[in-house]
C-alpha cells in the first residue's frame, strides 16, 4: 500500500475498529501465479489477531487459499470526489479523492464445521443487531442448518500485517480543509457525507 507519511493510519485499535465498521472486504490471493478475487464479510475475532469468514463450496477459490503465495484482504470506507473550485485559489491546486482502507496480509486456513457454524451464529448477531426483531441462526431446523453448512467452506486469516490509509487532506492548512469541508457538505452522496465528518474530526 502507497502510504504517504501524512496519510498513514498506524495505530492498531483505530485499524481493527475500521475492520469492525466495514467488514465487507476483497479476500485476494496468488497462487502459482493465478490472481483471485471474492468479496465477502469477516468477523474480527476476540483476540483481534483474526479474521473469520465463509466462500460458497461451489466457489474454487477456497481451495487455493492454504497454499497461496500471498494473501491479502482489503477493506474499504468511505470514499469522496474532492473538486480544486473548493479551495480558496482553485488555479494552485487540481482534482483528487479522499478515501480511508485498510489492508490486511496473512496466512489463511479452514474452519472446522462447529467452528463455521459460530462464525455463522456470530454475523448473523452482529449484522442483526440493528433490527428490532433480530433473525437468529436458531430460527434454522437442523436439516436446514446441516445443509447450509455443508455448502459453504470457513476460513481464517491471521493478521500478520496490517496498514492503515486514511487520505483526508491532512497536507493542506486549516483555512483550506474548512473550505473543502463546506465543500464536501454541499454534495448529497453517503461517501461525502462520511468524508466530511471525517475531515471534520481534524479541525
Amino acid at each position: 500500500m502507497y502510504r504517504p507519511t501524512h496519510f498513514q493510519l498506524n495505530e492498531r485499535n483505530a485499524q481493527l475498529d475500521f475492520i469492525r465498521q466495514n467488514s465487507f472486504a476483497s479476500l485476494i490471493s496468488c497462487y502459482q501465479g493465478q490472481l483471485e478475487i471474492n468479496q465477502l464479510p469477516f468477523l474480527l475475532d476476540e483476540t483481534g489477531n483474526y479474521l473469520l469468514g465463509h466462500l460458497a463450496k461451489n466457489n474454487s477459490h477456497w481451495r487455493q487459499l492454504e497454499q497461496a503465495d500471498d494473501l491479502k484482504v482489503c477493506f474499504d470506507g468511505a470514499n469522496a470526489y474532492i473538486s480544486p473550485n473548493w479551495y480558496s485559489d482553485s488555479k494552485k491546486n487540481v482534482p483528487t479523492w479522499n478515501f480511508v482502507s485498510v489492508q490486511v496480509s496473512g496466512k489463511a486456513s479452514l474452519l472446522s464445521e462447529v467452528a463455521l457454524i459460530d462464525l455463522l451464529d456470530k454475523l448473523s448477531q452482529k449484522h442483526e443487531a440493528k433490527f428490532e426483531i433480530p433473525w437468529t441462526i436458531d430460527k434454522l431446523s437442523e436439516q436446514q442448518l446441516s445443509a447450509m453448512s455443508k455448502a459453504i467452506i470457513g476460513i481464517k486469516v491471521s493478521i500478520d500485517k496490517i496498514e492503515g490509509k486514511a487520505k483526508l487532506s491532512q497536507n493542506k492548512n486549516e483555512v483550506e480543509l474548512k473550505c473543502l469541508v463546506d465543500g464536501l457538505k454541499m454534495q448529497k452522496d453517503f461517501g461525502s457525507q462520511q468524508i466530511t465528518q471525517m475531515m471534520r474530526e481534524l479541525l
